[in-house]
């Protein structure tokens, strides 16, 4: 699987540039930037937003083959997931399939959200 940062490091050595220039260009630190490459961060929705542009790719292809890339991350560490596993033990849902299945669930609510908000920007700044 080919990861957000391979995609970006790839994009980048296309255009060759550096880092900093990218990061310049996006309005970010190069520290940030490096980070997305090394894909120790994931760069928010406005900051895919950019990327797309910049590079003149869909975000659906900076992001194919690297399903729950984004919300992964977010969900890992979030108190929607954090809520999710309180309330299932506090009701005796004792089936990690199940648990398994709503953070499944809410992770794709989430990615639907975040695609209706890239949309919407879009449509905004037409």
């Amino acid at each position: 699987m080919t990861t957000l940062g391979t995609k970006l490091r790839r994009l980048r050595d296309d255009k060759k540039m550096s880092q900093t220039e990218i990061a310049n260009i996006l309005g970010v630190s190069q520290s940030a930037y490096n980070k997305w490459e090394a894909d120790q961060a994931k760069p928010s929705s406005d900051n895919l937003l950019k990327i797309s542009d910049f590079h003149n790719v869909e975000i659906k292809d900076l992001l194919e083959d690297n399903v729950g890339i984004v919300s992964n991350n977010i969900f890992k560490d979030s108190s929607v997931s954090h809520h999710i596993f309180n309330y299932a033990q506090t009701v005796n849902m004792q089936s990690p399939e199940l648990i398994e299945n709503i953070v499944k669930n809410q992770e794709q609510i989430f990615k639907m959200i975040e695609l209706q908000t890239q949309l919407i920007e879009r449509l905004l700044k037409k």
